[in-house]
């Protein structure tokens, strides 16, 4: 499996008190960037900056890139 499975989610996210928002914003990524996006997540964890918002900026990202390279490799 590529994606970070539904059991393992627990292990791998960072600790958090309120871990809602980060699981949603995880859940909307697609499964390809699923590891990239829990990976986001711990290096805003430990940075200080909010992992949920990180993993969102992340997707956006990643849609933007997917949408501009489509037409290059059509």
């Amino acid at each position: 499996m590529n994606g970070v499975s539904r059991y393992a989610q627990d292990r791998v996210l960072p600790p958090l008190r309120e871990d809602r928002k980060l699981r949603l914003e995880l859940r909307l990524v697609g499964g390809l960037d699923r590891d990239d996006a829990v990976q986001e997540a711990w290096l805003a964890h430990l940075e200080g900056r909010n992992p949920a918002r990180a993993v969102n900026t992340f997707a956006r990202r990643e849609r933007r890139h997917r949408q501009r390279m489509l037409p290059i490799l059509n």
